[in-house]
């Protein structure tokens, strides 16, 4: 009998262990897929900016068809996804987020992501697009960190409020890998 409840307390360490290792890799899992988001919403800027001459520049006006002027709805084009705009760790699918969710000609246009470039934005800097470094798109819903894309394509993760150039996918050499 003590054989057997020695057995079973082992199987519920070696479990408990184990639950720990899936519950981290699935977090890291989630990074990845928001940064291969991120890295999207980045290029779909880029390819907006290449047939319009301009960054897609964030407004907030009401029309009788709805609210205009999220970005979501102007790059939408580029990437044909819906869920490019949501964070894999958004569990209310962009309902609860400080964002909201933008409604056009019947459709919910929902968003996880922060768009930094408006039009107080490129006054204050006195420029017609973005600076490299500047930041396009924020995620803050991982813990402890905030992953950020900036307009040169790094995508970068800092810890809550510390914004410090940690690239996580390093930009390919010329001349070779």
């Amino acid at each position: 009998m003590i054989e057997l409840l020695i057995a079973i307390a082992v199987i519920a360490v070696m479990d408990g262990l184990i639950y720990s290792v899936m519950v981290q890799s699935r977090k890291r899992a989630y990074l990845g897929a928001c940064i291969s988001n991120l890295r999207q919403l980045v290029l779909a800027v880029h390819a907006y900016e290449n047939d319009w001459g301009m960054v897609p520049i964030e407004y907030h006006l009401k029309t009788p068809e709805g609210v205009y002027g999220y970005v979501q709805q102007l790059i939408y084009p580029y990437v044909r996804d819906d869920n490019i705009f949501l964070c894999p760790l958004d569990y209310s699918r962009g309902e609860r987020t400080p964002y909201g969710v933008a409604k056009w000609k019947g459709k919910e246009w929902r968003k996880s992501y922060a768009y930094f470039v408006n039009g107080t934005t490129l006054k204050e800097y006195n420029v017609t697009r973005p600076f490299p470094d500047m930041v396009l798109f924020d995620c803050i819903r991982h813990e402890g960190v905030d992953i950020l894309a900036r307009y040169d394509g790094r995508i970068e993760v800092a810890p809550n409020g510390r914004y410090r150039s940690i690239s996580l996918i390093p930009e390919p050499k010329e001349g070779g890998m």
